[in-house]
């Protein structure tokens, strides 16, 4: 019956689901040509791709993924980055770089990594995806 109602929604063998769940991090941190420690506010999210299960219709149980974020959270949450292993020079790039790397490989569907850090209507940001993975070509103008 699940798998039937699911058909009816749309949910094709060939379907492809984009999910994520985002966390927030306090952190601090000294890169040049900044000589003094300062902080921000993050805020990371994990993307996964996956197909739909028949039966749930979810490409992903959030019930497996939060634990392995959250760890990866706590690494980063009040600490000064710097000190961290793998993030002596802890640019907004390299941080992405290192969250993904902490992930691959521990959640299945993996796609990429965005990390914002300032306050809402002025952020920066930065958006990885590992070795072997590619952007969508941007669209003609």
């Amino acid at each position: 019956m699940h798998v039937l109602l699911n058909q009816q929604r749309g949910f094709a063998s060939k379907a492809m689901l984009e999910t994520f769940i985002e966390f927030t991090f306090e952190a601090a941190h000294t890169t040049p040509p900044y000589p003094h420690p300062h902080g921000h506010t993050f805020k990371a999210q994990v993307i996964l791709t996956g197909t739909p299960d028949p039966y749930y219709g979810w490409s992903h149980d959030f019930r497996d993924v939060e634990p392995v974020v959250e760890e990866v959270r706590k690494e980063l949450d009040h600490k000064y980055l710097n000190d961290i292993e793998g993030l002596s020079m802890p640019t907004l790039e390299n941080v992405t770089r290192w969250i993904w790397h902490r992930l691959d490989g521990r959640i299945a569907g993996l796609d990429r990594v965005v990390l914002r850090r300032g306050a809402d209507g002025h952020a920066e940001g930065c958006s990885y995806r590992g070795a072997g993975q590619t952007f969508p070509a941007a669209a003609a103008g």
